[in-house]
């Protein structure tokens, strides 16, 4: 919670400062960037936490932490070759065009600083020991938040500024996260001395996790083409301008997910646990709980999306007018994600790599045409429909949706319980929440217009409509979560027991 609101008062101050076309190199840049180095990990880190999730209650995993930190400096030294080669050939142009030499540098440190800080996410995460890293990760927001807001007060802002203030605080969370963990036992210094490590105890690691990996690695690498297609071509297209209206819809997009993504690690863990003891009535049980947090992100992401006029009268001002129609889709967007983050968890748990990996390439593939037909200009031999930022933005909506239920297909299968029913939750679900936010959305624009009609486009009166509108449209939800509690995946009893333990409370 202190993420989102952290997250929307940052927001709500730089995109403006930075403008549409320097917001938009950010996060072209830094989502290519990070593509770029996933890829040449070769999915090894995913590996890491899958086996730490199995094994590290009951064993060290030192030989697993120091396997996996050498190998991520390898491809940290290659990726640093690769983009010195392309700034001496001077072919950095061609592959991220519209960024200068200089801000490709700030992008590898901090793709570099945020991917060790992942690392010690996933080691905490996988031993239980969640708690104490969500309290640095707390100090991180608000250290964050303090700078980019200090820089905008003081004028600084400009895009070296922004992505040196980013690197500072994720770098200082790296250091924190890192003595934490050393003082729980997480590791040893025997992480860092692999060449004290036997060739049998690497051998065995690593064996599984290129078997667990390779069907991830083949993906990323397959789709690797595809995922980097879709950002750069916006930007051939568009330019940098509107890869700032799709970044602040996808940023804003991500709130929703705030919730959900802090979850995701901790299900992955108790579905490789339960898959680790063969208990299948427990893997059903968890799976069953994804209702609620697919109820959250869709609660939080129709809101969003009603609500996209507004907040870019708050965020963005002006420069930002032709991103509300792309946050108005792309707000949309966590829904699916969450559902195909935590469903797509139970694969990689159970260790279905090689269909997660299918799944994932033949969408991917099947994205590109999609891509195109959304993006191209009327004036390109094959014609398209120039819709731009707000093109990716249905695209990825579109091809999530059909990926996400593909998984839950195969999912239920496994489990031997009903796709229909799961089906029929979605389909009545979403569509209920986006009626109930329009609705309310529409009634607070009815308010403002009356009440503050000279002051329409000022911040204050929009920010009095936008929590107004929040304030009821939560009291709404909780009316009907109350009335009708299968809407977020509960039952009476659960309704029951949290007044019952909330009355023991007070």
């Amino acid at each position: 919670m202190t993420g989102v609101l952290l997250g929307l008062v940052t927001m709500a101050f730089v995109p403006r400062a930075l403008g549409p076309e320097n917001f938009g190199k950010f996060e072209f840049i830094t989502s290519n960037f990070k593509l770029i180095f996933d890829t040449l990990t070769l999915q090894v880190p995913v590996a890491f936490f899958n086996w730490v999730s199995r094994k590290g209650h009951k064993e060290e995993t030192d030989v697993a932490s120091g396997v996996t930190l050498y190998f991520s400096l390898i491809a940290a030294m290659l990726f640093l070759l690769f983009i010195a080669g392309t700034i001496l050939t001077g072919t950095h142009t061609l592959l991220w065009p519209g960024v200068d030499a200089p801000y490709l540098w700030d992008a590898f440190i901090f793709t570099l600083v945020v991917f060790f800080y992942q690392l010690l996410v996933f080691l905490a995460d996988g031993k239980s020991l969640t708690v104490g890293l969500e309290r640095i990760r707390l100090l991180q927001n608000v250290l964050k938040a303090a700078i980019l807001l200090g820089l905008v007060s003081a004028g600084l802002m400009n895009l070296h500024s922004y992505f040196f203030g980013q690197i500072a605080v994720a770098a200082l969370s790296v250091l924190l996260s890192a003595l934490w963990l050393g003082k729980q036992s997480a590791c040893s210094v025997r992480a860092f001395a692999v060449w004290r490590i036997t060739r049998s105890e690497i051998q065995d690691y690593w064996s599984f996790a290129w078997h667990y990996a390779k069907p991830l690695t083949i993906l990323m690498g397959g789709g690797f083409l595809f995922l980097y297609f879709d950002r750069w071509f916006l930007q051939l297209i568009g330019g940098s301008v509107q890869q700032g209206y799709f970044g602040l819809s996808d940023r804003l997009g991500s709130i929703a997910f705030v919730f959900t993504n802090a979850m995701t690690p901790l299900l992955t863990r108790e579905f490789a646990f339960a898959h680790e003891e063969k208990n299948m009535e427990r893997l059903i049980r968890l799976f069953d709980r994804i209702k609620l947090f697919l109820f959250i992100a869709t609660m939080i992401s129709c809101f969003l999306s009603a609500e996209s006029t507004t907040i870019i009268k708050l965020v963005g001002g002006e420069k930002f007018k032709g991103a509300v129609l792309p946050i108005a889709i792309m707000a949309l967007y966590p829904i699916h994600q969450t559902f195909g983050q935590l469903s797509g968890a139970l694969l990689m748990a159970t260790g279905q790599t090689r269909l997660y990996s299918r799944i994932g390439l033949s969408m991917l593939i099947g994205s590109v045409p999609i891509t195109y037909f959304l993006l191209a200009p009327a004036t390109f031999a094959l014609p398209g429909l120039s819709m731009g930022a707000s093109g990716l933005a249905l695209k990825m909506l579109l091809v999530q949706f059909f990926a996400t239920n593909t998984q839950l297909y195969c999912n239920t299968r496994y489990l031997g319980i009903s796709y229909a029913k799961w089906l029929g939750f979605q389909f009545s679900m979403i569509p209920l929440l986006y009626l109930i936010a329009k609705t309310v959305s529409f009634f607070s624009e009815m308010i403002l217009s009356s009440f503050f009609a000279d002051r329409a486009e000022e911040v204050f009166a929009n920010g009095l409509a936008f929590v107004g509108s929040g304030l009821t449209y939560c009291a709404a939800l909780l009316a009907l979560v109350f009335l009708l509690p299968g809407i977020a995946g509960l039952s009476r009893n659960d309704i029951n027991e949290f007044k019952l333990s909330s009355l023991i409370k007070m």
